[in-house]
Order: structure tokens, then C-alpha cells, then sequence
């Protein structure tokens, strides 16, 4: 067997050593920087509409000329980044986030309060326009999701966060 043996008593190369280990245990400076780079990323997803893979125009977006998963912005405004101890946290706490990134179906009752509701026509024939008074009932909803897989993390991301962690264990910052 080959080896190397590198003996280390120079003063100077010791002091460095201690320094990068001394780096190497204090991760939060970076993962927080990690974290700014995902979240840009992420909101970028949205603004693109899916990377690298185009997500499919929802039926509202086609219908509306919108941006798919970007109706009231809020989805995209909740995605925060969150460093407890030496784990990064990015993510959502929006409860239909789930749904729009794996897809999936759903099947459930809902309540559909009392409204009003303009009319001008029934059975696809025309009627004297007026407001009808729609009371309070039940409506089955069984729809499909597609999946839009927003909280990815890019290749180029990767470069940036290895840059940021040997920037770091080399104290450059």
C-alpha cells in the first residue's frame, strides 16, 4: 500500500487547521445563506412556470391569461427558509402546497353557502335577466391535480451552495 504521511508542527498550519475546523462546526451563517439562494430559486419557479420542465397551463391560467399557481400570489409569498441548529428548513405552511406539488386527486363534500346568483338564461335557452336567491346546499368536488413540483432545487443551486460552504470552511467569509 501507498501512503502519505504529512507530519504538521509548523505553528501556522496548526493555528489554520483550527480554524477550519472551528468553521466547519459553525454552520449557520452559510445554511442561512442556503436558504436566501432557495428561496430565490423557488420564486423563480413560480415567475418561469416550472424548472427545468415546464409545468401544464392550469384551466385557470389558460382561461385568464395568468401564470399557473399564481392566482393570489400567496403560495409563492409563504415559501420561507427557517435554520434550527445545523439543519436548513425551506418550505410552506400552506395547506393546499402539498396538493400542487406531488398532485394528487380530491374527493370531498363541500358547503356551498347561500348566494345570489345572476341568471339570463336556463337550460342553454335565453330568460328574462334577473337575481335568483341560491340556498345553502352540498356539492360533491372530485378533482384531479396535476403535479407542479415547485420547491426543486436547480443544479445551478447545488453550485452556488457548494461555493457558499468552501467559501465558508476556508474562511473566506
Amino acid at each position: 500500500m501507498t501512503a502519505v504521511k504529512i507530519d504538521v508542527e509548523s505553528k501556522a498550519v496548526k493555528k489554520r487547521i483550527k480554524s477550519l475546523s472551528r468553521n466547519l462546526k459553525n454552520v449557520h451563517q452559510p445554511l442561512e445563506e442556503c436558504g436566501l439562494v432557495l428561496v430565490r430559486s423557488i420564486t423563480k419557479n413560480f415567475k418561469i412556470g416550472g424548472r427545468p420542465t415546464k409545468w401544464k397551463p392550469s384551466k385557470r391560467a389558460t382561461q385568464t391569461g395568468g401564470k399557473t399557481l399564481i392566482k393570489t400570489a400567496r403560495l409563492l409569498r409563504s415559501i420561507t427558509k427557517k435554520v434550527i441548529g445545523k439543519v436548513l428548513y425551506v418550505g410552506t405552511n400552506v395547506k393546499y402546497a402539498a396538493i400542487h406539488h406531488f398532485g394528487g386527486k380530491i374527493k370531498k363534500n363541500a358547503t356551498v353557502k347561500k348566494h345570489w346568483r345572476y341568471m339570463d338564461q336556463a337550460f342553454g335557452k335565453p330568460i328574462p335577466a334577473r337575481n335568483v336567491l341560491v340556498a345553502s346546499h352540498k356539492r360533491q368536488m372530485n378533482t384531479q391535480i396535476e403535479a407542479r413540483p415547485y420547491l426543486r432545487v436547480q443544479n445551478s443551486d447545488w453550485r452556488i451552495i457548494n461555493r457558499i460552504f468552501n467559501d465558508h470552511v476556508m474562511g473566506s467569509k
